[in-house]
């Protein structure tokens, strides 16, 4: 996916700011390691903020847009796991079908 290179600090700071205050120091180390590259490190975070529950209204667009900028970089299976938490925010079983194979089709 190509994306200029303010969409993702953009983006992440947008999430931040709507994000409840004791959850935006995950958006600061978000960018930090996507500007350095640090893809297991990202990885890692990302998973640990997707089991917050207070994540919940966020799993869908870093999914969407931020995740699926970097998928081919980082473990096939925890962008798996990041998929199917992402997509048990979608409303209706025809939903949450299009979002898994979604994230099986970044997964090839």
């Amino acid at each position: 996916m190509a994306m200029d290179t303010d969409a993702i600090p953009n983006l992440l700071g947008d999430l931040r700011d709507q994000a409840p205050e004791e959850q935006q120091e995950y958006f600061i180390q978000f960018e930090d390691y996507w500007e350095r590259k640090l893809w297991h490190e990202l990885t890692d975070k990302l998973i640990e903020y997707f089991e917050e529950p207070e994540s919940a209204k966020q799993r869908i667009p870093l999914f969407e847009t931020f995740i699926k900028s970097f998928s081919n970089k980082i473990n096939q299976l925890k962008l798996v796991t990041l998929g199917l938490n992402a997509a048990t925010q979608y409303r209706g079983t025809d939903t949450t079908t299009c979002g898994c194979s979604s994230c099986a089709d970044h997964s090839r």
